[in-house]
């Protein structure tokens, strides 16, 4: 891990808990976040045109909840995907993070033959408030951490509708529950913020990246084949049957990453992605629309983060492998 130097400025700045107490943020602003000092700007730009949120939106959003986002963040690289425009603009993917402040982080990784690639690590508040001001609307982190990026903490299924009811979603996702609770694996649900739901499944850190793509592929396979009608491994939607889920496990390869909870996602309505009960999922009576900016900071005073037994599970494979083949055979 290396910090990028960076000039301190002797300037005098807003404190962020007086700065994000007020109801509209407009210009620019510097403040001051745990001993240091960022330049916020824009805050007035409109980045959900059809809603009105705007940049100030965002970063209040990012600071309110800060506690339980960051968790999830912590020592992960991170694919930066920039929106400096709003979402009806088009936005472009970062991976090199350069010129950066001394108090964010990187992480030097080497993709590819002689291509060192230095990802962002979001390790504090001021890291997660300075990467929203890029425009970074989504935080998607890697599903490893930078002290062994080759072994993942989790696997994750990306239940994919493509213009299927919710419900339907709903529907596949506990279908997958009962199918782990059979291999004696717990897993966690959350909306993708987007028009699916992602499926955690936390595990020891003694797995690489192939090993987790192919159990991932063996639970998309066993419930593709047992409920054709509403799961599909076909990756293409024009070639899906009307009404299918696609269970995408594609997303546990080396350095793919999918948004993290409490993401906000670049849609309308300014959606999050929410960690879930299952009892919610079972009634199928949610909406990513539930899940907004506006709504989560709200919901977590309420019930808290549902999601932090992923960052403690470090649940085997073994056992859990040899069932599903079984199954498969």
């Amino acid at each position: 891990m290396k910090r990028k130097n960076d000039n301190s400025k002797s300037i005098e700045a807003v404190p962020a808990e007086a700065l994000f107490k007020q109801k509209t943020l407009t210009g620019n602003v510097d403040v001051r976040v745990d001993g240091s000092i960022l330049s916020l700007t824009h805050l007035d730009k409109v980045y959900w045109p059809d809603d009105g949120y705007t940049k100030g939106d965002l970063l209040k959003y990012y600071f309110n909840v800060a506690e339980y986002n960051l968790p999830y963040l912590k020592d992960r690289p991170l694919i930066l995907k920039r929106f400096p425009n709003g979402i009806a603009a088009q936005p472009f993917f970062q991976h090199d993070l350069e010129n950066h402040p001394d108090f964010v982080e990187t992480v030097a990784l080497d993709m590819e033959v002689g291509h060192t690639v230095h990802y962002a690590v979001c390790n504090n508040l001021a890291s997660l408030l300075y990467l929203a001001n890029l425009g970074t609307i989504p935080q998607n982190p890697w599903m490893s951490r930078t002290d062994d990026v080759h072994k993942p903490d989790w696997i994750a299924l990306d239940l994919d509708p493509k213009k299927t009811d919710f419900t339907v979603v709903c529907e596949v996702a506990v279908t997958i529950k009962a199918l782990l609770d059979d291999l004696g694996l717990k897993a966690y649900p959350k909306t993708s913020g987007s028009s699916g739901i992602h499926i955690y499944i936390p595990i020891k850190r003694a797995y690489d990246f192939d090993q987790t793509v192919s159990f991932a592929d063996m639970i998309a396979t066993v419930i593709s084949n047992e409920n054709p009608q509403i799961a599909t491994r076909e990756r293409m939607p024009a070639k899906r049957k009307k009404g299918q889920v696609y269970v995408d496990h594609l997303q546990n390869s080396y350095g793919k990453s999918i948004a993290g909870p409490y993401s906000v996602r670049e849609k309308p309505g300014a959606p999050v992605s929410a960690p879930l009960e299952w009892d919610e999922v079972e009634k199928a009576k949610i909406s990513i629309r539930d899940f907004t900016i506006e709504t989560m900071p709200k919901r977590l005073a309420r019930i808290g983060d549902l999601f932090k037994a992923v960052l403690n599970g470090k649940q085997s494979l073994e056992r859990a492998t040899e069932k599903i083949k079984r199954r498969l055979h």
